[in-house]
């Protein structure tokens, strides 16, 4: 059976990406501007949008 990949995530599934064991991280990551979709009481995180956001935290090792 061929598994479908959604371009929505879950919180879970987002933070299970990321490798985050706390959901304070990933509301964090929130407030710092990661963009999320809510439709009534489910909230979602596109993937691209999530790709994009750690893309443009990227920090170079020689700068941290």
């Amino acid at each position: 059976m061929k598994k479908v990949q959604t371009e929505y995530l879950s919180y879970k599934k987002a933070m299970e990406i990321l490798g985050l064991s706390s959901y304070q991280t990933l509301t964090a990551y929130i407030k710092a501007g990661l963009p999320v979709i809510e439709v009534a009481n489910s909230k979602r995180i596109k993937k691209s949008d999530l790709d994009a956001f750690m893309t443009s935290h990227y920090v170079n090792s020689k700068e941290a």
